[in-house]
């Protein structure tokens, strides 16, 4: 891809085009995924590392003068990111947590399940980011079954199952948060890019599942 083709497809997704964004994406997400790499080691964080780069450089596309450099642009993002997320890794969370450092637990969420079955349908089965387990995880969700079923399907302890299904919403929330991001600009709502750019793709996402707006630029993004 020439620098003119880049710079041809950052001005259409500034005029709304969203289809314009997967051509970027796919043409980037391996040199992405480099950078972050040399910050960070774990898998899972990599993940994380690449959809919220590309969540930042969404939120703030307007920024970007020159848009033939939207690589080096787009890398310096990306080790940015990184090193906020490595600044942060001490913090002990549950989608850290290993299988054998959970505690068993028969008890059920219905309300989390619930979320995580609304946000699924939003995105319309869109799983970036995630693992083989942690797709099957939730497609098992998606169809109806409970935590006891994952663990069963995953064989993993419960509590480990609890752990995948929350990573996997914490990705599709972030999917969601890059959909609504490329979405077409005349309805894109104002206050999501400030947000995503100053408390990142988990912020962005609270503020999507509570703002109207930003659930009709989402439906209309996915369903047309």
């Amino acid at each position: 891809m020439t620098d003119t083709d880049v710079a041809s497809l950052v001005e259409a997704v500034r005029s709304g085009d969203r289809e314009a964004f997967t051509p970027l994406y796919r043409e980037n997400v391996r040199a992405v995924h480099l950078a972050v790499r040399d910050q960070l080691r774990d898998p899972e964080r990599i993940a994380d590392a690449v959809q919220e780069t590309f969540a930042r450089a969404l939120a703030s596309l307007d920024k970007l003068r020159d848009p033939e450099r939207f690589r080096p642009w787009l890398l310096a993002i990306a080790r940015h990111t990184a090193v906020d997320i490595r600044r942060h890794q001490n913090r002990v969370g549950l989608e850290e947590l290993n299988d054998d450092d959970v505690v068993t637990s028969d008890t059920t969420d219905p309300a989390e399940l619930a979320a995580l079955r609304d946000t699924a349908a939003l995105v319309n089965g869109l799983v970036v980011g995630l693992s083989q387990r942690d797709a099957l995880a939730l497609s098992l969700v998606t169809l109806g079954f409970e935590i006891a079923d994952v663990a069963a399907a995953l064989r993993v302890k419960h509590g480990a199952a609890k752990v995948v299904l929350h990573r996997a919403r914490r990705r599709l929330r972030a999917a969601l948060v890059l959909r609504l991001l490329a979405a077409g600009a005349g309805i894109r709502c104002p206050e999501l890019g400030p947000i995503v750019n100053e408390g990142g793709t988990t912020a962005g996402a609270r503020h999507a599942e509570s703002c109207p707006l930003c659930e009709e630029t989402a439906r209309r993004a996915i369903y047309g």
